[in-house]
């Protein structure tokens, strides 16, 4: 397992590493620093109780309490509220530095733009710190390839906990505050498409982006098989592989709106972790995909900043009508799948 992973740090520290060299051959090395601001406000409903299977979750600020007729509590978890008064939400500043240096461009459209690039990205948020590095080979115009990898850690404010292990079956994970770090690494591709390059012209941008990424996360604090959480998230996170996807379809247009389009993002575990409660032993699906469908809108405020806002929309296990009050998600039993109204997302950025 390690060695699958350490595999992945070698490739992206030697495709990193060839932009730096070869600026001393190339006259036209591009250096960008952007600083981001990103937050997120999640719409609250009941987890799915009382919805059929295929349906949508309507919002609801009016939690459930803890009352079904067959639930049976165990000694580690006594169950749950489903729901809340409230939604939560999140946000986070990323400053990012990008060097592109032009590598085997040629004189034709394809291959003109050809490039490496090197990006390094750091983040904050009130639970959490993380730093990123990515490499970005561009060896024709409508593809790239990528690989990256990140470190963080995290602690406690309040409520919230910025990292910790989710394995002792009660639900409520146990807080591991700055005292151990996140790690991921990360290849995959990214093939894109504009029609103005066979049908030129200011109004003809229709665009299409499809970028696969294959993922290996990993915590110190937690062993082969135990769930852990980060950046208070749901606490359903496994040392292991994951694929995830994200493809756009948009338009882009010569106006303070810019782009308009949709974004659907995939999400599903791979290996032992899949195994661990499949689909066909009607555990708690740990082989289920994760669908999340986002209409974009992006604004182009100046020449320098943007501004993008999602909507989305998440395809969601669904638990039968008393196991989905229990805390710890171990617990649960899967029964089909629910859409809910995900969360609204922003994403301002500014080119310093």
């Amino acid at each position: 397992m390690y060695g699958r992973y350490a595999q992945i740090m070698i490739l992206m520290v030697l495709l990193a590493g060839l932009a730096f060299p070869l600026q001393a051959f190339c006259q036209e090395v591009e250096r960008t620093t952007s600083l981001s601001v990103e937050g997120a406000y999640y719409l609250p409903d009941h987890k799915g109780y009382e919805v059929s299977s295929g349906g949508l979750a309507p919002i609801s600020y009016s939690p459930v309490a803890l009352d079904p007729v067959d639930f049976v509590p165990t000694v580690d978890d006594q169950g749950r509220t489903l729901g809340s008064s409230w939604g939560p939400a999140e946000i986070q500043v990323l400053l990012n530095h990008t060097i592109r240096v032009p590598f085997l461009a040629g004189s034709g459209s394809l291959t003109s733009g050809n490039n490496v690039s090197f990006s390094v990205t750091g983040a904050i948020s009130p639970v959490s710190a993380r730093l990123e590095g990515e490499a970005t080979l561009t060896p024709i115009a409508f593809l790239n390839v990528f690989a990256g990898a990140m470190a963080g850690t995290g602690w406690d404010i309040g409520l919230f906990n910025g990292m910790g292990l989710n394995a002792d079956g009660s639900g409520v994970p146990e807080s591991a505050s700055l005292q151990g770090a996140v790690l991921k690494s990360w290849i995959g591709g990214t093939f894109q498409f504009d029609l103005a390059a066979l049908v030129p012209g200011d109004w003809t941008h229709v665009v299409t982006l499809l970028s696969p990424r294959l993922q290996y996360a990993w915590f110190s604090g937690a062993e082969r098989g135990q769930a852990w959480m980060f950046e208070a998230d749901i606490g359903e996170n496994f040392n292991g592989w994951k694929l995830l996807g994200n493809y756009f379809l948009g338009y882009q247009m010569p106006l303070v709106l810019n782009t308009v389009g949709v974004l659907l993002q995939t999400e599903q575990n791979l290996g032992y972790v899949r195994d661990l409660s499949p689909l066909a032993v009607g555990g708690w699906a740990s082989d289920f995909i994760l669908i999340t469908i986002s209409p974009v809108l992006n604004f182009k405020l100046s020449e320098r900043s943007s501004l993008a806002a999602l909507v989305q929309f998440r395809r969601e296990r669904l638990y039968t009508a008393n196991s989905v009050f229990y805390a710890y998600f171990e617990n649960r039993d899967y029964v089909g799948v629910y859409w809910d109204f995900y969360r609204i997302a922003f994403s301002y950025s500014l080119k310093l």
